[in-house]
């Protein structure tokens, strides 16, 4: 896997493993590096089709 589309699959791992502890999707973004929650469901949803969203109620419900 080429570096920078590597990094930027980490960096949605961070926000996404943050904000399903509770925190928000915003807290999340910022943590991971993202400019904001709507630069993270960009990128989210430009990678992988699903929002970060759906994720995160997904591994809330341990599904």
């Amino acid at each position: 896997m080429p570096l920078l589309p590597y990094l930027r699959w980490l960096r949605l791992r961070q926000a996404l493993t943050v904000a399903a502890t509770g925190e928000s999707l915003t807290r999340a973004a910022q943590d991971a590096g993202f400019a904001d929650a709507a630069h993270l469901t960009r990128t989210m949803q430009r990678h992988f089709g699903v929002a970060p969203s759906d994720v995160i109620q997904a591994l809330r419900q341990g599904g």
